[in-house]
């Protein structure tokens, strides 16, 4: 019979035989070479340094980090305010039964409904708002209402569809640009995603096209060609997305001023801040509502 998730600050045995949620508060909390199954890395305030391969990866409220099976990695929190990590690890084999159901032909499922295989993928840095983001914050809610361990289950389920559909989100992102030699598709991802990654850990640069394409080692407008191509939005909107999402993170999770969150995100004057936040949100960032983290 399946065990119900475990819910802790920590968790001796992560062999995969069931879903975890690791999370808890502190100032300060180092954890060196760890593997697990597949997990995704969040907060829920404050942020969280996780490296892996030597890459470093600072995950702040608007961003999560999906990891794959067997991936070692450290984990640091140093800061003076608290900062709460959230971790979901999956029970071997969820997200590779979610992914064989989505690409496999139902003839193969129903002769061999348990022939379930590897995930093999890269690590992969997103957007908290995104639907993988989204299934992270219903389990974290839930979590924190302490919902049953069968609204966890379903909840820890849903979370392993939508890990499966990120990393075919990966794959398909993987195959752009077409009509290049694999090789060459394999380079321009590589420079693109730690051109990205670049701009993530200091969204409050001027950025501007010349320095992005620097960060990617790449010409100007083939990195924006580029970008375009396999991200499916210009590097400009995405910038500019993701100073939104960092800036609603911040209003919700701190208790910054709202011209404090315009400059920690990149934004000259609170006149525009404003503006650029209320056409994306509906709402003036004075107007968000504070957590109660935020607010103690």
């Amino acid at each position: 019979m399946e065990q119900a998730p475990h819910v802790g600050k920590c968790e001796s045995d992560r062999s995969g035989t069931r879903n975890l949620v690791v999370t808890g508060a502190g100032t300060y909390c180092h954890v060196a070479k760890f593997a697990e199954p597949i997990s995704i890395k969040a907060v829920s305030y404050g942020e969280v340094e996780w490296r892996l391969d030597r890459r470093r990866y600072l995950i702040k409220p608007d961003s999560i980090l999906l990891i794959p099976d067997g991936d070692e990695y450290s984990l640091t929190i140093d800061s003076v305010k608290p900062s709460r990590g959230f971790c979901a690890v999956f029970r071997r084999g969820l997200v590779e039964e979610c992914w064989r159901a989505a690409v496999s032909k139902q003839e193969t499922l129903l002769d061999a409904p348990n022939d379930i295989r590897p995930l093999p993928f890269s690590r992969r840095l997103e957007s908290r708002t995104g639907p993988l983001g989204r299934a992270v914050d219903a389990l974290a809610a839930a979590v924190a209402a302490n919902a049953s361990p069968d609204t966890l289950g379903w909840l820890f389920e849903s979370l392993g569809e939508k890990a499966a559909d990120s990393v075919s989100e990966q794959r398909r992102e993987s195959s752009r640009p077409t009509a290049i030699r694999p090789a060459t598709r394999l380079e321009i991802h590589r420079r693109l995603h730690l051109a990205r990654q670049t701009i993530e850990d200091d969204l409050a640069a001027p950025w501007t096209l010349v320095t992005m394409r620097r960060a990617a080692m790449m010409a100007p407008h083939h990195y924006h060609r580029c970008f375009r191509m396999v991200f499916g939005e210009t590097p400009r909107g995405w910038l500019s997305r993701r100073r939104a999402e960092r800036a609603m993170a911040l209003l919700r999770t701190t208790s910054r001023s709202v011209i404090e969150v315009c400059l920690a995100v990149g934004y000259a004057s609170a006149s525009s801040f404003s503006s650029s936040f209320a056409a994306r949100y509906g709402m003036p960032p004075s107007q968000v509502v504070r957590s109660s983290s935020a607010l103690s």
